[in-house]
Protein backbone atom coordinates (compact mmCIF):
# COMPACT_ATOMS: atom_id res chain seq x y z
CA UNK A 1 0.00 0.00 0.00
CA UNK A 2 2.92 2.44 1.02
CA UNK A 3 4.63 1.36 -2.15
CA UNK A 4 1.50 2.28 -4.42
CA UNK A 5 0.96 5.66 -2.81
CA UNK A 6 5.01 6.23 -3.57
CA UNK A 7 4.70 5.56 -7.17
CA UNK A 8 0.59 7.60 -7.41
CA UNK A 9 2.75 10.38 -5.74
CA UNK A 10 5.51 10.12 -8.19
CA UNK A 11 3.13 10.03 -11.16
CA UNK A 12 1.61 13.61 -10.21
CA UNK A 13 4.98 14.93 -10.06
CA UNK A 14 5.62 14.06 -13.43
CA UNK A 15 2.14 15.10 -14.87
CA UNK A 16 2.85 18.93 -12.93
CA UNK A 17 6.17 18.94 -14.40
CA UNK A 18 4.82 18.18 -17.64
CA UNK A 19 1.92 20.72 -17.52
CA UNK A 20 4.57 24.04 -17.14
CA UNK A 21 5.06 25.96 -20.25
CA UNK A 22 6.62 29.07 -21.51
CA UNK A 23 3.68 30.67 -19.48
CA UNK A 24 4.12 29.48 -16.40
CA UNK A 25 8.01 30.38 -17.04
CA UNK A 26 7.20 34.18 -17.94
CA UNK A 27 5.11 33.91 -14.89
CA UNK A 28 7.82 32.97 -12.48
CA UNK A 29 10.65 35.01 -13.94
CA UNK A 30 8.20 38.57 -13.19
CA UNK A 31 8.69 37.28 -9.21
CA UNK A 32 4.88 36.38 -9.60
CA UNK A 33 3.89 34.90 -6.15
CA UNK A 34 2.99 31.06 -5.88
CA UNK A 35 3.92 30.83 -9.59
CA UNK A 36 7.39 28.14 -9.66
CA UNK A 37 8.00 24.57 -10.35
CA UNK A 38 9.85 23.24 -7.87
CA UNK A 39 11.62 24.10 -4.03
CA UNK A 40 14.89 23.86 -3.39
CA UNK A 41 15.73 22.68 -0.03
CA UNK A 42 19.44 24.16 0.27
CA UNK A 43 21.10 22.54 3.51
CA UNK A 44 24.15 24.55 5.27
CA UNK A 45 26.98 22.07 6.16
CA UNK A 46 27.62 24.33 9.29
CA UNK A 47 31.00 23.44 10.31
CA UNK A 48 32.46 24.81 7.10
CA UNK A 49 30.55 27.88 7.72
CA UNK A 50 32.05 28.49 10.81
CA UNK A 51 35.05 27.66 9.87
CA UNK A 52 34.83 30.30 6.93
CA UNK A 53 33.30 32.94 9.31
CA UNK A 54 35.53 32.50 12.59
CA UNK A 55 34.12 36.00 13.92
CA UNK A 56 30.62 34.89 13.53
CA UNK A 57 28.16 35.22 16.73
CA UNK A 58 25.41 32.72 15.72
CA UNK A 59 24.05 30.08 17.86
CA UNK A 60 24.59 27.16 15.32
CA UNK A 61 28.92 28.06 15.70
CA UNK A 62 28.46 27.91 19.56
CA UNK A 63 26.24 24.83 19.39
CA UNK A 64 28.32 22.74 17.03
CA UNK A 65 25.59 21.72 14.79
CA UNK A 66 25.64 19.63 11.19
CA UNK A 67 23.52 20.12 8.50
CA UNK A 68 20.80 23.39 9.12
CA UNK A 69 19.06 25.08 6.98
CA UNK A 70 20.01 27.48 4.30
CA UNK A 71 16.68 28.29 2.51
CA UNK A 72 13.86 26.91 1.18
CA UNK A 73 13.62 28.38 -2.38
CA UNK A 74 11.10 28.32 -5.13
CA UNK A 75 12.56 27.62 -9.01
CA UNK A 76 11.74 28.17 -12.21
CA UNK A 77 12.98 25.94 -15.10
CA UNK A 78 15.87 28.50 -15.35
CA UNK A 79 15.91 30.69 -12.95
CA UNK A 80 14.27 31.63 -9.47
CA UNK A 81 11.32 34.35 -8.42
CA UNK A 82 12.42 36.52 -5.73
CA UNK A 83 11.32 39.44 -3.44
CA UNK A 84 7.65 38.99 -4.56
CA UNK A 85 5.50 41.48 -3.68
CA UNK A 86 2.03 39.63 -3.60
CA UNK A 87 3.41 37.44 -1.37
CA UNK A 88 1.44 35.48 1.36
CA UNK A 89 0.63 37.22 4.89
CA UNK A 90 3.55 37.93 6.87
CA UNK A 91 1.79 36.10 9.82
CA UNK A 92 3.44 35.49 13.47
CA UNK A 93 6.25 33.01 13.69
CA UNK A 94 7.93 31.35 16.67
CA UNK A 95 11.56 31.79 16.41
CA UNK A 96 12.32 29.34 18.96
CA UNK A 97 10.98 27.05 17.13
CA UNK A 98 12.56 27.67 13.97
CA UNK A 99 15.69 28.02 15.12
CA UNK A 100 16.30 23.88 15.67
CA UNK A 101 16.60 23.96 11.72
CA UNK A 102 17.61 27.54 11.03
CA UNK A 103 20.09 29.05 13.74
CA UNK A 104 19.92 33.00 12.75
CA UNK A 105 17.73 35.56 12.78
CA UNK A 106 19.09 37.28 10.18
CA UNK A 107 18.80 34.63 8.13
CA UNK A 108 14.99 33.97 8.88
CA UNK A 109 13.84 37.55 7.86
CA UNK A 110 16.25 37.47 4.89
CA UNK A 111 14.95 34.18 3.44
CA UNK A 112 10.93 34.71 3.89
CA UNK A 113 11.89 38.16 2.71
CA UNK A 114 14.16 37.12 -0.96
CA UNK A 115 12.20 33.43 -1.10
CA UNK A 116 9.06 32.97 1.24
CA UNK A 117 7.07 35.69 -0.25
CA UNK A 118 7.63 33.77 -3.46
CA UNK A 119 6.55 30.58 -2.07
CA UNK A 120 2.45 32.10 -2.15
CA UNK A 121 2.78 30.87 1.71
CA UNK A 122 1.46 32.48 4.55
CA UNK A 123 5.36 33.33 6.46
CA UNK A 124 4.26 30.54 9.02
CA UNK A 125 3.07 27.68 6.60
CA UNK A 126 6.34 28.24 4.79
CA UNK A 127 9.05 27.77 7.81
CA UNK A 128 6.35 25.07 8.60
CA UNK A 129 6.94 23.27 5.70
CA UNK A 130 10.62 23.46 5.90
CA UNK A 131 10.79 22.04 8.95
CA UNK A 132 8.79 19.50 7.81
CA UNK A 133 11.06 18.74 4.42
CA UNK A 134 14.38 19.30 7.10
CA UNK A 135 13.31 16.20 8.84
CA UNK A 136 11.98 13.94 6.42
CA UNK A 137 16.37 14.05 5.05
CA UNK A 138 17.87 11.37 6.90
CA UNK A 139 21.17 13.11 7.10
CA UNK A 140 24.53 10.24 6.42
CA UNK A 141 27.84 10.70 8.58
CA UNK A 142 29.90 12.75 6.72
CA UNK A 143 34.23 12.74 7.63
CA UNK A 144 37.61 13.23 5.73
CA UNK A 145 37.53 14.02 1.29
CA UNK A 146 35.75 12.13 -0.09
CA UNK A 147 34.50 11.99 -4.17
CA UNK A 148 31.39 14.32 -4.78
CA UNK A 149 29.69 11.46 -6.33
CA UNK A 150 30.54 9.57 -2.95
CA UNK A 151 28.51 12.20 -0.79
CA UNK A 152 25.63 12.08 -3.12
CA UNK A 153 25.14 8.33 -3.18
CA UNK A 154 25.61 8.34 0.69
CA UNK A 155 22.59 11.28 0.56
CA UNK A 156 20.50 8.87 -1.89
CA UNK A 157 21.08 5.31 -0.24
CA UNK A 158 19.70 7.51 3.50
CA UNK A 159 16.78 8.71 1.13
CA UNK A 160 15.11 5.99 -1.17
CA UNK A 161 13.36 7.96 -4.34
CA UNK A 162 16.00 10.41 -3.93
CA UNK A 163 18.03 9.75 -7.28
CA UNK A 164 21.22 11.20 -8.33
CA UNK A 165 19.42 14.16 -10.50
CA UNK A 166 17.23 15.39 -7.32
CA UNK A 167 20.23 16.54 -5.72
CA UNK A 168 23.58 18.18 -5.69
CA UNK A 169 26.52 20.13 -3.77
CA UNK A 170 28.01 23.47 -3.91
CA UNK A 171 31.73 23.88 -2.52
CA UNK A 172 31.90 27.77 -3.09
CA UNK A 173 31.20 29.13 0.42
CA UNK A 174 31.96 32.72 1.12
CA UNK A 175 33.35 34.51 3.69
CA UNK A 176 36.60 35.94 5.48
CA UNK A 177 38.22 32.30 4.83
CA UNK A 178 36.70 31.00 1.73
CA UNK A 179 37.37 27.90 0.30
CA UNK A 180 35.96 26.17 -3.23
CA UNK A 181 37.64 22.86 -2.25
CA UNK A 182 35.12 22.24 0.66
CA UNK A 183 31.85 21.10 1.31
CA UNK A 184 29.94 23.69 1.86
CA UNK A 185 25.44 23.26 1.14
CA UNK A 186 23.13 20.02 0.00
CA UNK A 187 20.44 21.09 -2.63
CA UNK A 188 18.14 18.90 -2.63
CA UNK A 189 14.76 19.29 -4.89
CA UNK A 190 10.90 18.36 -3.80
CA UNK A 191 8.18 18.52 -5.94
CA UNK A 192 5.96 21.76 -5.60
CA UNK A 193 2.79 19.94 -4.46
CA UNK A 194 3.15 16.43 -3.37
CA UNK A 195 6.89 17.76 -2.13
CA UNK A 196 8.63 14.51 -3.18
CA UNK A 197 11.58 14.21 -4.36
CA UNK A 198 11.91 15.63 -7.97
CA UNK A 199 14.37 16.47 -10.94
CA UNK A 200 16.42 19.24 -10.61
CA UNK A 201 16.51 21.53 -13.70
CA UNK A 202 19.44 24.20 -12.38
CA UNK A 203 21.74 22.47 -10.67
CA UNK A 204 25.15 23.74 -10.75
CA UNK A 205 27.00 21.56 -8.98
CA UNK A 206 30.61 23.02 -8.18
CA UNK A 207 32.01 20.01 -6.10
CA UNK A 208 31.75 17.83 -9.13
CA UNK A 209 34.59 19.21 -10.36
CA UNK A 210 36.86 18.66 -7.64
CA UNK A 211 39.10 15.42 -7.40
CA UNK A 212 38.36 15.38 -3.47
CA UNK A 213 35.62 17.17 -1.43
CA UNK A 214 37.09 18.45 2.17
CA UNK A 215 34.23 17.88 4.82
CA UNK A 216 34.88 20.27 7.41
CA UNK A 217 35.12 17.91 10.88
CA UNK A 218 32.77 19.55 13.45
CA UNK A 219 33.84 20.41 16.42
Amino acid sequence: MRNSLLVALMMTASMATADWTAKNELACDKNTSGQFKYYVLSLSWSPEFCRSHPNNKESQCKEHRTFVVHGLWPQCATDFPENCRDGGRADAIDPQKIHVFMPSDFLIQHEWDKHGTCSGLARSAYFELTEMLYNKIKFPRLAGAPKAEKIEALFSENNPGLDADALYLSCSERGPKQSSKTLDEVRICFDKDTHVFTRCDEANDTCRKLKKVTVTAPK
